[in-house]
């Protein structure tokens, strides 16, 4: 085995020891929580880190998914979340569990405002995970930033596809030729991007939203 290989194997074990002993990150005023990440959606991101050298991952949200990308030893981390206390109790559980955090970037702040910026400076990442904000626009605003980061091959994951608004999502880039659907693991769908396209097309050239537009008869041609 290589060094190369015997790193990325103890990468992986460190990250399955972290999904058998999930932390309690979250506090929605039910008491310590979890949050959305299991066994199942951990392995998805394994697999799909896995494919990437020094991978570059950004994450909207944080929790159990920060540990866990970091437990895969990634290139760079970039999580945004505006939770200055969610950031205190993640980087307290990584320190508690002897997990590296060298490559983590902790943005504390809204994605709305941190993103536009990170496209700016010229940022790519070949993993993207939108799990912050499930409000209408944030879900969208987004993906909108992280397509225009994410390069031909780069892995879009998107999570809570349960949720009415990330749900619009995700039947979106279902019929769009830009990404490739890849998997959906409980709440979590997987695209793959097929199309160097930073914007997605003019709404003719989207499926979804074409068929699920109606055109009042008085309105004529001209609204069109």
């Amino acid at each position: 085995m290589t060094r190369e290989a015997a790193t990325a194997d103890a990468a992986e074990t460190s990250a399955r020891a972290l999904l058998d002993d999930l932390p309690r990150l979250h506090d929605w005023g039910r008491g310590p929580e979890v949050g959305g990440l299991d066994k199942r959606i951990g392995e998805r991101l394994i697999a799909e880190v896995g494919r990437y050298e020094r991978t570059r991952v950004l994450e909207t949200g944080a929790g159990a998914s920060t540990l866990l990308f970091c437990c895969l030893q990634p290139g760079a981390l970039t999580t945004i979340a505006p939770d200055a206390s969610l950031q205190v109790r993640t980087m307290a559980e990584a320190e508690t569990r002897g997990i590296a955090t060298t490559p983590l970037r902790f943005l504390c702040e809204r994605s709305e405002l941190a993103l536009p910026r990170l496209v700016a400076n010229g940022e790519r990442f070949d993993a993207c995970l939108i799990d912050g904000s499930h409000n209408w626009p944030a879900v969208f605003v987004d993906f909108c930033y992280m397509n225009v980061m994410l390069p031909v091959g780069g892995t879009l994951f998107v999570d809570d596809v349960q949720l009415y608004s990330v749900h619009q999502l995700f039947m979106l880039l279902r019929q769009q030729e830009e990404y490739e659907y890849v998997a959906l693991d409980n709440k979590l769908a997987t695209f793959r991007k097929r199309l160097d396209h930073p914007f997605l097309p003019e709404w003719r050239s989207q499926p979804y939203l074409e068929q699920n537009t109606v055109v009042p008869p008085e309105s004529g041609e001209e609204s069109r």
